[in-house]
């Protein structure tokens, strides 16, 4: 599971798993030049995710980790 930053231009629907380990995994969006925090997981689980065709910026932090599957 990657513990750093990842930007992805397209990736339709997936699936986000996220590992908490006391941290958080923050997804975001970019609108124009400005990236907005569209969801924040402080818990670990499994959601289905439309991350559509801009840009999806997904950072975790303090010892959280995610994968993304098809």
């Amino acid at each position: 599971m990657p513990t750093t930053q990842t930007i992805m231009n397209y990736h339709g629907s997936s699936t986000l798993l996220v590992k908490a380990n006391g941290g958080q995994v923050t997804v975001e969006k970019q609108v124009g030049g400005a990236w907005i925090v569209v969801d924040t997981f402080k818990e670990d689980g499994g959601w289905v995710y439309a991350f559509g065709n801009s840009p999806t910026r997904i950072t975790p932090s303090g010892g959280a980790a995610y994968e993304v599957t098809a």
